[in-house]
């Protein structure tokens, strides 16, 4: 019993459905989501996983091209470079990330890893399609993420600057300003600082997933990792709502857990 249903697309990442969407999700066993903006991150999706166990696949912006790519992947191999990284995730104190863009920052861990492999077998199981990435809602971050790519918003190497996990200053570029702006209309709706805070740090595992253009797939790709402000409360332990996520992606990193090297340059070091 197949439902197409359209509706207007939602201004930023994050934002809720309109209600009449929510409780028609709450109805359906299974919901592939092709929407223009992602819907990952809302109460709609996390009552329709958590309370009538609908299997969720969302796919933001998802074009035939990255569908195709991205499907084709190793679904297995995926799983086992994701589940290869999870208990450092878990066990480090703090990252140290730094990249040929001038990434150097630390973000300090404290929350279990998520995995995100692609497989809905059960109900009530959600996924990004295409998917591949290990991540957690850090605790706080400290110094300067450059941003080499977020979709439409940041098209050039773009600094951020966090101060006690909150984004505090972000370069004066044109891609600066297009991320400015949607975070302003973020906070103006949030009421509060909450999409300004670190919301998620993740580690991408999909080595078939190429650098598109399309947050869905940049942050899938293996080499890089992302950084996302605004909400967390999809993730263990995140107490931060917002009507705001948006992931950031920095390629080649150099990623310390600790004192252990677990990427180099983009390569897994373990």
């Amino acid at each position: 019993d197949v439902k197409l249903i359209v509706y207007p697309s939602g201004k930023i990442n994050g934002e809720e459905p309109p209600e009449w969407i929510a409780d028609m999700m709450m109805d359906a066993d299974v919901i592939v989501a092709a929407t223009e903006m992602s819907i990952s991150h809302t109460e709609a999706r996390r009552n329709s996983s958590k309370i009538r166990k609908s299997r969720i696949a969302s796919m933001p912006g998802i074009t035939e091209e990255i569908f195709i790519r991205g499907m084709a992947a190793d679904y297995d191999e995926i799983e086992i470079l994701s589940k290869k990284l999870k208990p450092y995730f878990d066990n480090a104190k703090i990252a140290h990330i730094t990249s040929p863009s001038g990434t150097d920052i630390e973000i300090t861990m404290g929350n279990p890893a998520s995995l995100s492999i692609g497989k809905m077998l059960e109900p009530g199981e959600f996924s990004n399609l295409p998917d591949g990435e290990t991540e957690c809602a850090p605790l706080s971050a400290e110094g300067v993420l450059v941003v080499d790519r977020c979709g439409d918003y940041i098209t050039e190497a773009t600094a951020f600057h966090f101060e006690k996990g909150y984004l505090r200053k972000i370069e004066n570029n044109e891609s600066g300003e297009r991320f400015q702006k949607m975070l302003d209309k973020a906070l103006e709706k949030d009421g509060n600082e909450n999409a300004r805070f670190i919301a998620e740090f993740a580690i991408g595992t999909n080595k078939s997933a190429k650098i598109s253009g399309v947050i869905l797939e940049d942050e899938k790709v293996y080499g890089t990792c992302h950084v996302a402000v605004g909400d967390n409360t999809s993730y263990a332990g995140g107490e931060n709502p917002s009507v705001l996520h948006i992931d950031s992606i920095v390629f080649s990193p150099t990623i310390y857990f600790d004192d252990i090297l677990i990427m180099e340059n983009g390569e897994l070091r373990i």
